[in-house]
């Protein structure tokens, strides 16, 4: 009888369904699901972990402009014009600005004299050429990309210009000064150099120039 008591239970315990645990699989299971202790503890205190919060960085940019960029403003409507003259001797003062017309919207005062034999100009938009014979001139002038003073004197010369491109040569003495959106320029006689968003290098009345943003 006890016997059977004991096969009984036996066969009971076979049909319990029985779980085994093994130590490494319940140890990768934790570490799988909870942080290690070093990432929750530091020294017994509990510590929460959290991502910096990348700032970014606006840089403080100067927009520059330069006068030829400017003057697109004012000339990229110019109609087609062509001029021929022989001798000429003048001078003029005027103010403009603010009219809806090629070449008098930016705001500026200009005073010029000049003399000369010789001289032809094509203009469009904000193409031009030129061409001069001997001449002498002063002009100044006073606007928003700045204030400029030059006397010029030319054998001959010729230029053209695109925009913000462009060259001239020639052999020519023009001494003079401007500060402005340009930057800062100085010629002696001819030669001189402009630093800032008009880059120009000048020799003896030759020159090349480009404007930048």
């Amino acid at each position: 009888m006890s016997e059977r008591r004991k096969l009984h239970q036996h066969d009971d315990d076979h049909d319990i369904p029985t779980k085994h645990f093994q130590p490494e699989d319940d140890e990768t299971d934790e570490e799988s699901e909870i942080p290690s202790t070093k990432q929750r503890q530091n020294g017994g205190i509990n510590e929460i972990v959290e991502d910096p919060i990348k700032k970014s960085k606006v840089q403080n940019t100067s927009a520059y402009v330069s006068s030829d960029i400017i003057g697109m403003i004012d000339t990229f409507d110019r109609p087609f014009k062509t001029t021929a003259e022989s001798g000429y001797a003048k001078k003029d003062s005027y103010a403009s600005g603010f009219e809806n017309k090629p070449g008098k919207r930016i705001p500026k005062a200009t005073y010029i004299a000049e003399a000369g034999y010789g001289r032809a100009r094509i203009e469009a938009s904000v193409l031009e050429a030129k061409a001069k014979g001997p001449n002498a001139s002063f002009g100044a002038e006073a606007s928003v990309a700045g204030v400029r003073a030059m006397a010029q004197a030319e054998v001959a010369s010729a230029s053209a210009k695109a925009g913000p491109v462009g060259v001239k040569v020639g052999l020519g003495f023009d001494t003079g000064a401007s500060v402005g959106a340009d930057g800062v320029e100085v010629k002696f006689l001819g030669t001189g150099i402009s630093i800032g968003p008009k880059t120009s290098v000048s020799v003896l009345g030759s020159e090349a120039s480009c404007s930048v943003m």
